[in-house]
């Protein structure tokens, strides 16, 4: 018995010390907000874009994206932005540093990319409107490539002829093309509402579920010998508005 005690003393902090090696799964509730501005020149719509969020790393993400849409088709628009983004985590953060392995804070630093847009609309009803968005991310200073998709419903809820509320759900997932180990990098669920307050302006809440998924890289397998394989998930309650004329 006294043996085991002591061999459980000196296996266990060994134990301990080596499973710190790999990130951990994590849980819990995200905050934030997005606002729009959106601007109609003819067949052009010029759009403005910010977001910001508390994560469950308690770090603070915020995004700002500018660009606009071309309408080709009454059905079919392209579109070209540029973005910049504080606070994205990608799996390299995972590192080793003065006091042991953990992750490095993303917050000091801005990750550009170049954003290509394709959006088909349809209206299957009078209140109903189908939605497709494909969006292509080059990733400047990572020279990565990544795809969104989002497949989406709008239910309008109409009052003397004009839209009072928008009801809205959504499916996005984060594709990595020229990097990761993975078929997906993210995922989202979103559920929302926007109450047209103005005939310019129209805000609501947002609910979302999130998924990301983080795995080793060839750097951290040839210092540590391990791989991960680590799911952050969390829901993301925030606040939505968009001002248009």
């Amino acid at each position: 018995m006294i043996r085991l005690f002591f061999f459980l003393l000196i296996i266990l902090p060994i134990s301990s010390h080596a499973s710190l090696k790999s990130p951990g799964d994590k849980t819990g509730l995200e905050e934030g907000m997005e606002f729009r501005l959106l601007k109609k020149l003819r067949r052009f719509v010029l759009v403005s874009e910010m977001k910001a969020r508390k994560e469950i790393t308690d770090e603070t993400y915020s995004q700002v994206m500018l660009g606009g849409y071309y309408r080709v088709t009454k059905r079919w628009r392209m579109g070209l932005f540029g973005q910049a983004e504080q606070g994205l985590r990608w799996d390299a953060d995972w590192g080793k540093g003065p006091s042991g392995w953990g992750w490095k804070n993303s917050q000091g630093r801005w990750d550009y990319s170049t954003v290509l847009d394709s959006t088909f609309m349809s209206q299957l009803t009078p209140k109903i409107l189908y939605e497709v968005k494909t969006r292509l991310f080059y990733y400047h200073s990572r020279n990565a490539l990544q795809l969104r998709v989002r497949p989406g419903v709008r239910y309008f809820v109409l009052k003397e002829g004009k839209p009072l509320w928008q009801l809205y759900t959504a499916l996005e997932a984060y594709a990595p093309l020229n990097y990761g180990e993975g078929p997906l990098y993210e995922a989202w669920l979103y559920v929302g509402a926007l109450y047209q307050l103005t005939s310019r302006f129209s805000f609501g809440p947002l609910i979302a579920y999130r998924q990301r998924w983080f795995r080793s890289y060839d750097r951290f397998e040839d210092i540590s010998g391990e791989t991960f394989d680590t799911t952050f998930t969390s829901t993301n309650i925030g606040l939505s508005a968009v001002y248009s004329w």
